[in-house]
């Protein structure tokens, strides 16, 4: 080992190598190394690097301590997904209830020295000599520390031997070592005084005898406490029980119960549910010994029914925590703790309170999680029987675009242009379900072996359908167990089946697509990597209004007609021929009348949901007409089903959508077609309006637009269409859109916000006003 005890970045570095040299790992990450070697001294040895663990805000959280009172949000430094939305979950449900007391009960560190005598009457003697001498061994202790206090003093003899239970106050410092010296020092005293004595033959001692718990978990700490041992408390009402956590009364405390019961049949002797998973992130971010996890995790649960709703309590009798020493005076860590405010003298009970009162809140999100159903999909994986070598973005090798590409030529260099932007909304969420393969859009310019400019593309990763659904899943189970199990029960009625290979082959055989889709230079499909991709070309700023959801006063109603002019071809080609692409095994299922009845519970939900989370948005008579077309489905949907349909986008919008100036007139580009499916041509309008109108659109606009495109539809299809029943068709499917994409979308703000959706939602109300008002 190079430079043992040596701590310099030029040590870390021949250490470095030296075990790259041993292991023959590349080891790049660790070239990376921020730290000052020269403070952490003290911290590690034989340093090589650190580790760096993502740290995300949890809360905020109301607290009335002693010590930690008003909102307080916390560093969460977990690479556990559904850890932190938890736990903000369980502190939005307690602080709306009014919030969580906390006290500190005490603090005490020990350490048990065991001592060995000749026989059982001289290790009497001695456990009495030793009690009888506290206050002499209290002044050896200060003479090593300033912070540390004995504070008690209890024999435990076993046979001859004495381990001698030292119990000490510590200040803000956690205390491990500094009672471990002052321990050793009151030992040599102890050994000193009894040389010379008859009557008590000592013959050894060991500075800890086991019998302290460090960093053990044990009925001693859990009695008696080891380091601070602090409370928190709450009250949930009905109404917060149900709206935030998901449960009632009767199936929180059942699902206790159970954890009681559990924890007995187990052989645990602390029931919670994991508050080692608060205690841990918390540690980790504020520099704490991380094995002390284990003691400190001894929390005791209480929860009783209270009125509607609960009381809940937590007891940690074992926190082993301090604000000074250890690696609290790292840089990130001392950021941690000033974020806390848990700098300076008198900051570890403010600590532990902390820690104490968002244990809480996790526990009790948690046990709503398992009793409601929504544990089970916060942390659901794609269950894979064979292991997966996911396509990454290290395999888009000049290697792997010359084999992709239709004719450019070799291939010389690859550059990627910025980071992977999941510029769709299912790529968002798909993307944290999937992290370890591509999966998004990636901009990257191929070089070729000649001179000329570089071919600019985005390489787009699509994920798997089921990994859309699982993302959807995770996403309803927010709203409630019973949800999530519609959600299951029905899930092909989302349209989301088969997305990973739609637009595939559409690109493939485009048809009228062709004049309105980006240029494709490329297909991958590699089924054993799950790698579905295209090399599309990367649009310009030649091509206008490109991710312009925010930005509806830039379409102008010429830009709007030329949307519809663009895709008007698309519906009139496909119209009344919508059997050649429902045979397709990639298409996906048609959505049947029977289906969208089976899954009105689901939609019902989401509304109810939506109203309690977003009262100023959804509310009124749109949201009243929203129930009705939920609750009568059965007798409408047949009605659109029997209307003349066609391939539509299905995702027709201004996030979707660009113009392409063209002499004196604009052409549409459209992409990301993976939700295309068969429907009315009419439910491409009503979602572009929803999101290139305003709340303030009148009804001229709108039947405008609306007879704007059925002209279109008819030039293109060379059939007559009637308007009153295409007036009646573009109603139907603004109440599809508005029962089924919306519900979701607003579902997706929920955990993921959506700069546009909350104007998306009034403009759709809107719209839906204007469609009372004819009657």
């Amino acid at each position: 080992m190079p430079d043992r005890g040596h701590e310099s970045e030029s040590a870390r570095r021949r250490r470095l190598e030296w075990i790259r040299a041993q292991t023959g790992g590349s080891l790049r990450a660790l070239d990376t190394f921020d730290l000052d070697p020269a403070r952490l001294v003290g911290n590690i040895e034989n340093l090589v690097g650190s580790v760096t663990i993502p740290v995300g805000l949890a809360g905020p959280l109301r607290f009335h301590g002693e010590h930690a009172t008003g909102w307080i949000t916390a560093p969460f430094a977990t690479t556990e997904g559904a850890l932190v939305a938890s736990a903000t979950r369980g502190a939005h449900a307690v602080s709306r209830a009014g919030g969580v007391s906390t006290r500190v009960l005490g603090q005490r560190m020990v350490r048990s020295p065991r001592f060995d005598l000749d026989d059982v009457v001289s290790a009497h003697r001695f456990a009495a000599w030793a009690q009888a001498r506290q206050d002499e061994l209290g002044a050896q202790v200060a003479e090593v520390s300033r912070h540390a206090r004995l504070v008690g003093l209890r024999p435990m003899q076993i046979g001859r031997s004495v381990d001698l239970v030292f119990e000490y106050e510590t200040g803000d410092a956690s205390g491990q070592n500094m009672t471990t010296a002052c321990t050793w020092r009151a030992c040599l005293w102890i050994e000193k005084q009894l040389a010379d004595d008859p009557e008590i033959a000592l013959r050894s001692f060991c500075v800890e005898g086991n019998t302290a718990g460090d960093k053990k978990l044990s009925q001693r700490s859990l009695i008696n406490g080891r380091g601070t041992r602090v409370t928190a408390e709450c009250r949930i009402d009905g109404a917060t029980l149900a709206q935030v956590l998901k449960v009632d009364q009767a199936a929180l405390c059942r699902a206790y119960s159970i954890n009681v019961i559990g924890t007995a049949l187990g052989g645990g002797i602390a029931p919670n549910i994991n508050v080692a998973n608060a205690i841990a992130a918390l540690f980790a971010a504020t520099g704490q010994d991380i094995a002390c996890v284990h003691e400190s995790g001894a929390g005791i649960l209480n929860i009783e029914p209270d009125g509607d709703g609960v009381y809940a309590s937590l007891l940690l009798p074992a926190l082993a925590i301090g604000t000074v020493g250890g690696g609290t005076g790292l840089p990130q860590q001392a950021d941690y703790l000033e974020m806390l405010g848990c700098v300076g003298t008198g900051t570890a009970g403010r600590l532990a309170e902390i820690i104490a009162g968002f244990a809480l809140a996790l526990d009790l999100s948690t046990l709503s999680a398992v009793i409601g159903g929504q544990f089970a999909t916060a942390h659901e994986r794609l269950g894979r029987n064979r292991p997966v070598r996911w396509f990454t973005a290290l395999d888009l090798t000049p290697e792997f675009f010359e084999r992709t590409l239709t004719g450019d030529g070799p291939v010389q260099t690859v550059k990627v242009i910025g980071d992977n932007t999941a510029s769709s909304v299912i790529s968002e969420l798909t993307h944290r379900v999937s992290t370890q393969k591509l999966v998004g859009v990636l901009p990257v310019d191929v070089h070729f072996a000649d001179d000329a400019a570089p071919l600019e593309l985005v390489v787009k990763a699509k994920p798997l359908d089921g990994e859309v659904v699982l993302a959807a899943h995770r996403l309803v189970s927010l709203a409630g167990g019973r949800l999530a199990e519609a959600w299951s029960r029905g899930s092909d009625a989302s349209g989301f089946l088969g997305t990973h290979m739609r637009e595939l082959e559409l690109y493939r055989d485009p048809g009228p697509l062709a004049a309105i889709m980006p240029r494709c230079h490329g297909i991958h499909q590699a089924p054993d990597r799950e790698a579905y991709l295209l090399l599309l070309e990367r649009l310009g700023d030649d091509v206008l209004l490109k991710d312009s959801a925010d930005r509806p006063q830039d379409w102008r109603p010429a830009h709007i007609r030329a949307a519809l002019d663009g895709i008007a071809p698309v519906h009139g080609h496909w119209l009344n021929r919508t059997g050649e692409l429902v045979a397709k095994p990639w298409f996906g299922p048609a959505t049947e009348t029977g289906r969208m009845v089976e899954m009105a519970e689901l939609w019902r939900g989401l509304y109810e949901h939506h109203h309690r989370e977003y009262p100023h948005l959804v509310a009124g008579e749109w949201l009243a007409e929203t129930i009705e077309w939920i609750e009568t489905v059965a007798e409408w949907w047949p009605e659109l089903e029997a209307m003349p349909r066609t391939l539509v986008h299905n995702d027709f919008n201004s996030r979707n959508i660009g113009l392409r100036p063209v002499a004196e007139r604009f052409e549409l580009v459209a992409y990301d077609w993976e939700l295309a499916s068969v429907h009315v041509p009419q439910r491409d309008l009503a979602e572009l309006l929803a999101y290139v109108l305003t709340p303030a659109a009148t009804a001229e606009e709108v039947d405008g637009h609306l007879e704007h495109h059925r002209l279109a539809v008819q030039r293109a299809a060379g059939v007559a269409l009637d308007p009153v029943r295409w007036r009646r068709g573009y109603r139907l499917a603004l109440a599809d859109f508005t029962v089924r994409r919306l519900s979701l979308y607003l579902m997706v703000h929920t955990a993921h916000r959506l700069s546009f959706l909350e104007r998306v939602v009034a403009t759709v109300a809107r719209l839906g006003e204007i469609e009372r008002g004819r009657g």
